[in-house]
C-alpha cells in the first residue's frame, strides 16, 4: 500500500479524470488519502465498491470538515428511519408528472434566456448569463418563490455556498439564517394560501400510512432542493456548452442531446459530487476492513471512469447514453438525487435551446486560458465559459 497522500489529486488538465484514479482501481482500490479539511479518509475508487458503499446501512452520510452525527437536519446529511421517511413523503410531491408539467414553463425559460444572451452579442459568459439564470428560474418556479424575492433568494444561497467567495463561516452561517428564515415564512404562506408548487405539494403529501411532514420538514426539504438544485445544475450544464465549444465534432442535433447530455453528466458532473460517508460500524469496502468511527470518501468521477464498468471512458459514447444509463452521477441507494428527473430536464432543455439559439457556438478564447476554480472539497468549475458564434 502506497503511503497516505494528499486529496483531491491534482489534475492533469481540466475537464480530464485524474489519471491517479485509474492507477488506484489497479493497484489500491481502497486506500489512504489525506483531505483539504483536515481528516484522513479511505478513498473508494471502482464502481462495483462505490456503489456497494452507497446501500450500505452500516455507513451514515458525513460531509468533509462537518459534524458526523447527521446533525443539521439536510436530507443529505440524515440517514435512517427518519431519512427513509422523509424521501418517502417527498417523492410523493416531487413526481415525474409534476416535472412533466413544469416542463412548458423551463423551455420558456430556456429560450428566453438563451435569446437574450445571444441578443448582447459576442462574446458571453455562458455560465453567469445562462446557466445560472436558469436554475435558479427553474427552482424559483418549482418552490413557488415571488420573482420579487429572485435577488435575495440569490444572495443568500451565494452566501451559504461560498460559490464565488473565500469560504467565510460566519457569513456562510448568516447567511443560511437568512435564507432559512424566509423559507419558513414562505412555507406558512403556502399553509394558508395554497399553490400549484412543490411547497404546496410537500405540505399536502402523505404517505401510505396517512403521515404528513410538519412546517418545519417542509422548511428543511426547501433549503435542501436549493443547495443541490443551484450551483450542481448550473455547473453541469456550464460544462456541457463547454464541452460542446470546445469539441466541434460532438453531435449537436436536438435528437441527440438526450443521450449526449448524459454521457456529459458521467463525464464532468460527477466531478461535483463526492460522496462521504462515516462507518457506525465496523465494515468492510472492496475486502478492505473499515473500523467504525473511520471517514470512507466515493468520488463519484472515479467510478464514472472506471473502464471495468466503462470501457474507453474518455470517450463520449452516445450508444452508452441512451435508454437507461448506469451512472452514479446522481448517486444510488437511499440517497440517489430525488431531484434527477428534474436535472435531466433542465440540463437537456439547456442544451437544446442554446444550439437552437447560436448551433455553430465556439469557444471565445483559447481553451487553456480558461479560468477554474474549486469550491468545498471537490466541486470544480469555470469561472466564466465565454462563446461566439
Amino acid at each position: 500500500m502506497t503511503g497516505v497522500v494528499d486529496y483531491p489529486f491534482a489534475e492533469e488538465a481540466p475537464m480530464r479524470c485524474p489519471a491517479e484514479f485509474a492507477r488506484r482501481q489497479e493497484e489500491e482500490p481502497v486506500g489512504r488519502v489525506h483531505l483539504a479539511t483536515g481528516e484522513d479518509a479511505w478513498l473508494v475508487t471502482r464502481y462495483a465498491d462505490i456503489r456497494t458503499l452507497l446501500a450500505d446501512s452500516r455507513f451514515r452520510p458525513w460531509i468533509p470538515g462537518m459534524p458526523t452525527d447527521g446533525s443539521g437536519g439536510l436530507l443529505f446529511t440524515m440517514s435512517g428511519p427518519e431519512h427513509a421517511r422523509l424521501r418517502r413523503i417527498a417523492a410523493k410531491a416531487l413526481t415525474p408528472r409534476r416535472v412533466e408539467l413544469l416542463r412548458p414553463r423551463v423551455e420558456e425559460l430556456a429560450e428566453e434566456l438563451a435569446a437574450k444572451l445571444i441578443a448582447q452579442g459576442p462574446p458571453v459568459d455562458v455560465l453567469a448569463g445562462y446557466a445560472i439564470p436558469l436554475a435558479l428560474s427553474v427552482l424559483v418556479e418549482l418552490l413557488g418563490v415571488p420573482s420579487t424575492a429572485l435577488d435575495d433568494l440569490q444572495t443568500w444561497i451565494d452566501g451559504v455556498l461560498a460559490v464565488f467567495t473565500a469560504p467565510s463561516y460566519d457569513e456562510m452561517a448568516e447567511a443560511a439564517q437568512k435564507l432559512g428564515g424566509y423559507l419558513a415564512e414562505l412555507v406558512e404562506t403556502k399553509r394558508h394560501a395554497p399553490g400549484n408548487d412543490l411547497l404546496t405539494g410537500l405540505l399536502q403529501a402523505r404517505d401510505d400510512s396517512g403521515d404528513a411532514l410538519n412546517p418545519e420538514e417542509v422548511t428543511q426539504l426547501a433549503f435542501a432542493f436549493l443547495m443541490a438544485g443551484y450551483v450542481p445544475p448550473a455547473n453541469a450544464l456550464a460544462l456541457a456548452v463547454l464541452r460542446l465549444a470546445a469539441d466541434p465534432e460532438l453531435p449537436r442535433d436536438p435528437a441527440s442531446v438526450p443521450a449526449l447530455v448524459e454521457e456529459l453528466l458521467r463525464q464532468d458532473h460527477g466531478s461535483a459530487a463526492d460522496q462521504g460517508r462515516v462507518a457506525i460500524e465496523d465494515a468492510d469496502v472492496g475486502g478492505v476492513p473499515i473500523r467504525a468511527g473511520e471517514f470512507v470518501l466515493a468520488p463519484l468521477r472515479a467510478g464514472n471512469h472506471d473502464a471495468r464498468r466503462f470501457p474507453e471512458p474518455a470517450l463520449v459514447d452516445l450508444a452508452r447514453g441512451q435508454g437507461h444509463p448506469r451512472h452514479l452521477t446522481f448517486g444510488h441507494g437511499p440517497h440517489h438525487c430525488l431531484g434527477a428527473t428534474l436535472a435531466r430536464l433542465q440540463l437537456r432543455t439547456g442544451v437544446t435551446a442554446l444550439l437552437a439559439a447560436a448551433p455553430r457556438l465556439r469557444l471565445a478564447v483559447p481553451f487553456d486560458e480558461l479560468e477554474w476554480r474549486r469550491m468545498f472539497v471537490t466541486l470544480q468549475g469555470p469561472v466564466a465559459v465565454p462563446i461566439d458564434w
